[in-house]
């Protein structure tokens, strides 16, 4: 044998690996590592857009998939505290409305609101995209509610109905959300 030749086989040997179980020669080239794995783009992500796929209605509840609430402050930099705080006394105030005055809860037929809070880069406007659960019997007053909305949004802030698929009313609030931002919020 010549010399070339002996050292490729040392070499091939080196880097073949056998098999504890059998007496199975494998190529170091056919071995994946199982603890690492391509990471995923986002897993926060992904679990609220499986979980707004498909909402189960309980307790005659309704969610509302095709339509899609933004709100907006036209004020820059408004803070995000002042904001969630604003988000949470409008659905106080639309749910003493529509439910019950005092007790509104406590009843089973409240208005909740599915927030994703969001920073818009370029004018540094603070909006939220809210997706809706609403009793069975507000299931078509939809702009009744948006109406009652207006009437009891802070001043410089605007109210917007859009009426989407499913698909994009999902997709679109969820656009930034990852695990090191905190922009949802269910009041």
């Amino acid at each position: 044998m010549s010399r070339i030749k002996i050292k490729i086989d040392r070499t091939k040997k080196r880097f073949r690996l056998k098999s504890p179980v059998k007496n199975i020669d494998i190529p170091v080239k056919k071995i994946v590592c199982r603890t690492t794995r391509i990471p995923s783009v986002n897993r926060l992500r992904d679990l609220y857009r499986k979980s707004f796929e498909n909402p189960k209605n309980i307790d005659d509840q309704i969610y509302i998939k095709d339509h899609l609430l933004h709100i907006s402050s036209n004020q820059t930099r408004y803070d995000l505290d002042d904001f969630k705080k604003d988000i949470r006394l409008i659905n106080k105030r639309l749910n003493q409305k529509l439910i019950h005055r005092r007790k509104y809860k406590k009843s089973p037929n409240r208005i909740v609101f599915f927030i994703f809070y969001e920073q818009s880069q370029d004018k540094e406007l603070t909006h939220c995209h809210i997706l809706l659960r609403v009793p069975k019997f507000l299931k078509n007053k939809i702009k009744k509610l948006v109406r009652i909305i207006e009437k009891h949004l802070p001043p410089l802030f605007s109210v917007r109905l859009t009426k989407r698929t499913q698909q994009i009313s999902v997709k679109y609030p969820t656009k930034r959300t990852h695990e090191l931002n905190d922009n949802f919020d269910v009041y």
